[in-house]
């Protein structure tokens, strides 16, 4: 098996109650047991863990047991136990045995059944469906195309068998409910071609197609009004692939424009701060000059001073010499004759002291005057200097500013004009493309309008299920009855008409009760052994409640209003307990009957009976007290 489970065990649990199980055999397993013994229960029970929103019935020795426990074995050999109480709700799953619960930390997860799952909780209709492999498929239901998702408990009418459907005449494929034959038969047509309906889209409504046609109308104009104006552009090809070509070598462009430009700017930087050392050099270079020829006028001031200084030393000098020469006079300072004896106040030598000290001064004042005429050269110098730098920086301030006045005006406004033209570009097919989204997406829009008017284009003629999809199914049948010496079966075949198999050329639905309840029997087993052997989903279990049929128990007891052709022959009893012995590896079989085979240790099957009897074996399913 790739896909599907077996059941390993069913416990219903109570406080303070012992707990109450069946342990099933992984390929064949026979409960038997006369009737109120509890076989309908176990029905019951395993119907509700694998998803129906039914109930157990509570019957009076179920009182004080609240929980039901499934514990199954995936195809990849992991085990789960569900749990769900038997006053209904939802499901606990717990990834592990039954026996090991008691030392399972984690927290159950919890599936949900007949709501709708939350972002937080799953559905138990989606685990089996991953399980079986049948998640995302989906049926037709109806003639109109509509689709139904595939749900778990599309398979149950074809996996669980109640002893009233088996004995019925409608064809095993049909539930029987209103207006569901169309999914039934999609159901098998899928299960036996492998092929679901995901393709089909249903035929719409009149009123769907009347909306439909009003809004494409309105999408018309829309796009007529949009193409009006992409010719305004002068824009016609619509070509998305083209634009956003055009669009990628623009913007490729103006960002290689963008780094042109920056680097010119980059370059205007360094003119500007050569233009500023210029500058400063400029300023310092004429503050010098102007410190030194405020310096330099100041040497000349300084030097008539001392040219000064001298002139009037040289005219004390003469006077004293001339005096000196006088032989008759009075004396300048106290006016005293010099030859008389009374002239005693004045020295003539301070005459003479005052000649050496001019001459001293003049000596160095004309030292002074050496020195400030080497300064004054200095600064002669200096100014000579600074006057051809300042005509320099001014020539290099005033080139670099023609260098940047032309690179400006040139190379950078040549390129700041380009990226204007390709930004408007740009922006233009930008719009451009826009309308065109837009005319597209409208496009899309009137692309599915249409789909939804005629999705099919006008083919409506859905597949149906055919004799052809069912002929290897009914070859696998056919063997399944002859191993239960059903009778001489040499045809077994589908009619499209009736929707049912055709035994040696007689519909199914003609046959007595009993082997009507075999040849259904073996359309459920046939069809699981089909599905596995052909990596089909299948859950891989059946269970059939009373397929020997239940005229035979011994419970019967008018015979009288019994028909022949209601009875099967114990031969055919034990043919089919022996022959679903055999089938090993093709799914699980769970048969509930009345009658047990002959001699049920011989045979290579899980066996449990129901007694009736307090005294003698298993009474049923609960103890009875």
């Amino acid at each position: 098996m790739k896909n599907g489970f077996i059941i390993n065990r069913l416990i219903c649990k109570g406080n303070d109650l012992k707990d109450v199980c069946i342990d099933f055999d992984p390929y064949a397993h026979v409960i038997v047991g006369p009737s109120n013994t509890g076989k309908s229960y176990v029905f019951q029970c395993i119907k509700y863990m694998l998803g129906s929103q039914e109930k157990p019935k509570r019957i009076t020795e179920s009182e004080g047991y609240q929980d039901c426990f499934l514990e199954i074995t995936l195809f990849n050999g992991e085990t789960k136990t569900l749990r769900r109480s038997l006053d209904g709700g939802d499901a606990q799953l717990y990834e592990c045995k039954y026996s090991e619960m008691v030392f399972f930390n984690e927290k159950p997860i919890t599936l949900r059944v007949g709501k709708k799952e939350t972002k937080t909780v799953g559905l138990l209709n989606n685990y089996f469906l991953d399980i079986v492999k049948l998640r995302n498929k989906k049926v037709r239901r109806n003639l109109s195309g509509n689709t139904d998702n595939f749900s778990f408990s599309f398979m149950r009418h074809l996996t669980l068998i109640d002893e009233t459907s088996i004995i019925k005449e409608a064809s095993p494929i049909l539930t029987e409910q209103r207006g569901e034959d169309t999914k039934d038969k999609s159901i098998i047509r899928f299960l036996t071609t492998g092929k679901d309906d995901s393709g089909i889209s249903s035929k719409p409504k009149k009123e769907v197609i009347l909306n439909r046609k009003g809004r494409m109308d309105l999408i018309k104009q829309l796009i007529e009004d949009y193409t009006s104006e992409l010719d305004l552009y002068g824009y016609s090809s619509q070509n998305n692939k083209e634009l956003s070509e055009q669009i990628d070598r623009l913007e490729n462009s103006i960002s290689e424009l963008n780094n042109k430009v920056y680097q010119q700017y980059d370059r205007v930087k360094e003119y500007e701060l050569a233009i500023d050392g210029h500058f400063k050099e400029l300023k310092e270079n004429e503050s010098r000059l102007l410190t030194v020829d405020e310096l330099l006028s100041r040497a000349r001031l300084l030097s008539q001073h001392y040219v000064n200084d001298i002139d009037r030393l040289e005219s004390i000098y003469e006077t004293n010499a001339l005096f000196s020469e006088l032989q008759l006079g009075n004396c300048p300072t106290c006016n005293k004759t010099l030859d008389t004896s009374e002239h005693l106040e004045c020295n003539v030598e301070d005459i003479s002291r005052i000649n050496s000290a001019s001459l001293i001064e003049i000596k160095k004042i004309n030292t002074l005057i050496v020195e400030l005429d080497v300064t004054q050269g200095t600064l002669e110098s200096e100014r000579s200097e600074l006057l051809v730098k300042i005509k320099n920086n001014r020539d290099c301030y005033s080139e670099k500013q023609k260098q940047v006045s032309e690179y400006t005006s040139c190379d950078i406004k040549v390129n700041i004009d380009k990226l204007d033209t390709f930004k408007h570009k740009l922006n233009n097919l930008k719009q451009i493309e826009h309308i065109v989204e837009k005319i597209d997406s409208l496009n899309y829009q009137k692309e599915n309008y249409e789909n939804e008017i005629d999705p099919m284009n006008g083919n409506y003629n859905f597949d149906d299920l055919t004799t052809a999809n069912m002929t290897e199914l009914c070859e696998i049948i056919k063997v399944l009855l002859n191993d239960w010496n059903y009778s001489e079966v040499d045809s077994v075949s589908f009619s499209e008409e009736e929707s049912d198999l055709v035994i040696n050329g007689e519909n199914r639905q003609l046959a007595g009760k009993g082997y009507r309840a075999l040849s259904y029997s073996a359309f459920i087993i046939g069809l699981m052994q089909f599905c596995i052997k052909n990596n089909r989903g299948h859950s891989g279990i059946v269970l059939l409640d009373s397929p020997l049929c239940t005229l035979r128990s011994k419970h019967v007891a008018d015979l009288d209003n019994i028909d022949k052709k209601d009875i099967i022959m114990d031969s055919t009893k034990e043919k089919f307990y022996s022959a679903i012995s055999q089938y090993k590896r093709l799914g699980q079989i769970i048969i509930l009957e009345n009658d047990a085979p002959a001699e049920p240790s011989s045979l290579e099957l899980g066996f449990t009976e129901f007694t009736e009897d307090k005294n003698r074996g298993r009474y049923g399913f609960y103890p009875v007290n």
